[in-house]
């Protein structure tokens, strides 16, 4: 489905818009790095109108709380400013609901130094990230005003080469020499920027690279330089980093900068590596969401040690199910909306995922899907993100091992009721109180450990009469 024709014009009009933007979502969040962060989410929002539908045309399920409003819905379909405007407002909405639902999550409020040292990890990318927008803006700046103003206008207004030779009085090939200097200019800034030796060889291959990276419209100077930046420090340096681990009772909503997003469970951790041909998340412990950027030229790979989930563009979950020798028992796949394609790595054979199948590994490599129409598929996606457990047959003790992540205290079960199949939807916050009417629908007995913790065992026999 294309854009709605309001996306259009907004995205025409943006520039003129980008600076009352970044002030009406510095006003709306309070801080002006998360209101430069939603102004560029607002544009990737315009570009994409047609992927962030809230609902299909297959599909009459409400989209989740944490996707982005479609442009289109409810929204003014002839002004152009009140349509961008609606669509920042939603977006800092959304993340305002986030972080209420963070600050509300759970019961005990610990774990706060560790959460900040999980996310000081991103200080050094977001500082590199600035210095490489302040490399291209100042190589910008240098140039001499035509050759600037000629650059700006082919690379980033779209006019073709006869255009500005016209606008300008000059030949058409004085403008292509003045567009491959500008280039030049760029990527020597760049090469600045890394630390690099300077260029000894001509940049005829890098050039045609260049010109697609740096072909984007309806951008003004500074916003365009942004985005140049951060065009060419993919192609340039050619790798993205991040490490992200969370403690007990906390998780993490991470930005991507190529606009996805990660939510990182409690007692999870995972390894982002970005190049320029492919974009790769390592889970290596728990569960994560993915809201995922479309990007034809790059695909999404989540990578575990039982399975490869790829993806273009969709939102997902990956939860990786711990045993009782601490190793992974299972590992679980469910699509919210879009098209995954899983594969087992001791299985050749690929699996496709669309809107509400699912999809489950077990350590000895069988597999098994639930699609959308069965009985099992009806829970929401990753509930955890709104402070929720499902369990549907889940043993106890995978059950225990789950609510153990968001709770200081330890859980033992006995393993005569270990596999005791458990029902029902849990508050996260309120998993202990739910433990301990656990003897009213399972035959065990909830008591205090040694440590503190919960003990679960076998509820005592009913002594018969003398």
């Amino acid at each position: 489905m294309p854009p709605a024709p309001a996306a259009d014009a907004a995205l025409a009009a943006f520039p003129d818009h980008y600076c009352g933007l970044l002030r009406f979502l510095t006003r709306r969040t309070g801080c002006a790095e998360t209101a430069r962060e939603l102004t560029h989410d607002t544009w990737l929002r315009l570009v994409e109108g047609s992927q962030y539908q809230g609902v299909s045309e297959h599909d009459n399920r409400p989209a989740p709380p944490d996707a982005a409003p479609a442009p289109g819905d409810s929204m003014p379909p002839h002004d152009p400013r009140a349509y961008m405007y609606t669509v920042a407002a939603h977006l800092a909405a959304n993340l305002h609901r986030h972080q209420a639902r963070g600050a509300r999550w759970f019961v005990q409020p610990g774990h706060a130094d560790a959460s900040a040292a999980a996310a000081a990890g991103d200080v050094a990318r977001t500082h590199a990230l600035r210095q490489a927008v302040a490399a291209v803006e100042q190589a910008l700046h240098e140039l001499p005003p035509r050759r600037r103003d000629i650059f700006l206008a082919h690379r980033l207004d779209g006019e073709g080469h006869a255009a500005i030779a016209t606008q300008h009085g000059i030949s058409i090939k004085t403008v292509e020499r003045e567009v491959t200097a500008a280039m030049d200019a760029v990527h020597a800034a760049m090469l600045r920027w890394r630390g690099d030796p300077p260029a000894t060889t001509p940049l005829r291959g890098r050039r045609k690279a260049l010109a697609g990276l740096l072909g984007l419209a309806g951008i003004g100077v500074g916003t365009g330089a942004t985005w140049c930046a951060w065009q060419l420090w993919r192609e340039l340096a050619a790798q993205y980093e991040l490490a992200l681990t969370t403690p007990r009772g906390r998780r993490l909503s991470q930005p991507l900068p190529d606009g996805s997003r990660l939510v990182l469970d409690a007692a999870s951790r995972a390894e982002v590596v970005f190049g320029a041909t492919r974009r790769t998340v390592r889970l290596l412990a728990g569960s994560a969401f993915f809201a995922v950027a479309r990007d034809a030229e790059r695909p999404f790979i989540v990578e575990t040690e039982m399975a490869r989930v790829t993806v273009l563009g969709t939102h997902f979950s990956v939860e990786l199910e711990d045993g009782n020798d601490g190793r992974t028992a299972a590992l679980a796949v469910a699509v919210e909306r879009g098209h995954v394609r899983v594969q087992g790595l001791a299985s050749a054979q690929a699996v496709d995922l669309h809107d509400g199948d699912r999809w489950r590994i077990e350590a000895d490599g069988s597999a098994r899907v639930f699609r959308r129409t069965d009985a099992a598929t009806d829970d929401d996606v990753a509930p955890w993100r709104d402070g929720w457990l499902d369990f549907r047959g889940t043993p106890l003790a995978t059950a225990a091992r789950r609510l153990a992540r968001y709770h200081a205290q330890t859980i033992h079960v006995d393993e005569a009721v270990a596999g005791l199949p458990v029902l029902g939807r849990v508050h996260i916050a309120d998993a202990l109180a739910w433990l301990r009417l656990l003897p009213t629908s399972l035959p065990v007995r909830v008591g205090v450990a040694a440590d503190g913790g919960v003990v679960i065992g076998p509820a005592p026999r009913a002594r018969g009469p003398r």
